[in-house]
């Protein structure tokens, strides 16, 4: 299960203030969605795309977070690259696991 590990492990935060950061808070287990899917479902956030080999790498950002999410080349999910909640200063970053 792929979710923004950071709303899981803080549970004093509460459900109203986590749905103003983002969408993703509503969606649950990212690896069910394709690039494509969570593109449609998250329309309110600016959007970067990169490719690294045969990995694309879209980063998802507004004024309280940056998500940055691995899928490969079918556009499946791979894994959360990256969370960056800007009002309260977390950066994490998630290495691959092979």
């Amino acid at each position: 299960m792929f979710e923004c590990n950071f709303l899981n492990s803080n549970k004093m935060v509460l459900n109203k203030l986590v749905t103003d950061f983002s969408g993703f808070s509503k969606l649950g287990d990212l690896s069910k969605y394709s690039c494509d899917e969570l593109m449609d479902l998250i329309q309110d956030m600016d959007v970067k795309i990169s490719h690294e080999d045969v990995y694309k790498y879209v980063t998802w950002k507004n004024n309280h977070l940056a998500i940055t999410v691995c899928f490969n080349s079918s556009d499946e999910f791979m894994h959360i690259e990256r969370e960056v909640w800007k009002d309260l200063d977390v950066d994490i970053f998630y290495a691959a696991e092979d």
